[in-house]
């Protein structure tokens, strides 16, 4: 193990530090997480005197996604102990951003995975246990939690079966590290057999479900309690909104739509870019005016009298607007899977949308789940895309019940966030 983190430690500060540096130069969100890391080194002395006679629990979200799944978590415990001091650490700028608008005391950046710094990060901070969400598992700073004897849980975690840390000599290593977990909580039964291989400890592993869902269902019932968003000032029957989508989405994606939209007159549709750069949303509007098809972007008309649109289809250029879009749609595109991997597609599910994607969902359970019982569906080209849009806009009872399969789905996953801080309160 000692060998393994002393060559770690040194490929970790001769590479991986340097090409990091490196690409903050034209890279602004990695610029942004390096300034981050620097600047936050006072905040951190004022952090320790904030927290003086207080239980301090570290939580650690990769980035956004993620910390969704803390933040049922950080809820729970802030109503059950008025003692806690909770800080939040991120690798994602973006993750910062919106820790900031909840309830935790402090957010900071984690500092780089170097056991020493970790070590005096961890000895400062001092936590009663820190939580990791769903993967984002560093050695050095496992190792440094370690030797200070600080319990380490990692929740709704998840690790597919063909994941890398599976072959070759990353089962030996994982297994070295991993050891010095206290607990991991699988998101399903699945998982757990997964886990087994690098984790060979069945008495420390707990199936406890996606504390996420928790959040996602929290924020549908805010949701639904709202006046729902009206986009369109002549409302039709189908409403279809497609989130989170990129240039490669959009290749399979608009000429299915076009053909389906040219072919009915009740269909609205609802069109999310996941990054709003100009050049991309320029791009889309061109296509469907090579069509014939008017759109008009979100900024464009919501600042009329009446905020909304006369065409028929509506282009949104505004960020955080996405998961109110769904209590208004009928079928639902999430974005990512013919790129990355898809993205969030149980914030859907839960407003009743039955959910297509592309190819590349493997990183999201919910996705392989809510397609075995038929309440989502890949595609892989234009065509498949073009038969399953239809199929779902036209057969409204079909439709009806894949949205009802995939709500139902969601809500039977909740819980996860009770069954882990019950845990957690044995270390405070």
């Amino acid at each position: 193990m000692y060998i393994f983190i002393v060559f770690y430690t040194i490929l970790y500060c001769v590479v991986y530090i340097p090409l990091f540096c490196i690409a903050a130069l034209w890279n602004k969100k990695i610029r942004e997480g390096l300034r981050g890391r620097i600047s936050q080194i006072w905040s951190i002395r004022i952090i320790i005197q904030a927290a003086q006679n207080k239980k301090v629990i570290l939580i650690h979200s990769a980035s956004v996604g993620e910390w969704e799944q803390s933040i049922p978590i950080i809820q729970q415990l802030k109503q059950s102990h008025s003692n806690l001091y909770i800080i939040a650490t991120f690798f994602s700028p973006s993750g910062m951003r919106h820790a900031k608008k909840t309830d935790v005391d402090a957010a900071l950046y984690l500092p780089f995975d170097v056991v020493v710094t970790a070590y005096f990060f961890l000895k400062k901070i001092r936590p009663a246990v820190w939580i990791i969400s769903k993967y984002d598992v560093w050695p050095g700073f496992v190792c440094a939690a370690h030797f200070l004897r600080i319990p380490i849980l990692l929740c709704s975690a998840e690790l597919a079966q063909d994941s890398r840390r599976h072959k070759g000599l990353n089962v030996y290593i994982n297994r070295m590290f991993y050891s010095h977990i206290h607990t991991i909580f699988p998101v399903s039964e699945e998982y757990k057999q997964h886990f087994l291989r690098i984790f060979p400890f069945p008495e420390r592993l707990i199936v406890a479900g996606d504390a996420r869902y928790d959040q996602i269902i929290q924020k549908a019932e805010r949701i639904q309690s709202e006046s729902a968003i009206q986009l369109f000032a002549s409302p039709k029957q189908i409403t279809f909104i497609a989130g989170s989508i990129w240039p490669a989405d959009e290749k399979h994606l608009l000429p299915a739509l076009i053909r389906i939209f040219n072919q009915r007159t009740d269909l609205q549709l609802i069109l999310v870019p996941h990054e709003l750069h100009e050049s991309h949303i320029a791009a889309i509007q061109k296509e469907l005016l090579q069509a014939e098809i008017t759109s008009e972007r979100y900024s464009e008309f919501s600042n009329n009298e009446q905020a909304k649109t006369t065409c028929n289809v509506a282009i949104i250029d505004t960020i955080g607007m996405l998961a109110k879009l769904y209590h208004i749609s009928d079928v639902a595109y999430v974005g990512g899977a013919f790129s990355t991997g898809v993205h969030n597609v149980a914030e859907p599910a839960i407003l009743k949308n039955p959910v297509v994607f592309g190819p590349k969902h493997i990183n999201s359970y919910e996705a392989i789940q809510l397609q075995k019982i038929e309440a989502a569906f890949s595609i892989s080209n234009e065509e498949d895309c073009y038969a399953i849009l239809s199929k779902l806009i036209s057969d409204v009872e079909y439709r009806i019940a894949c949205g009802s399969r995939a709500q139902q789905f969601v809500l039977a996953n909740k819980g996860a966030a009770k069954t882990i801080v019950e845990y957690v309160e044995r270390f405070l």
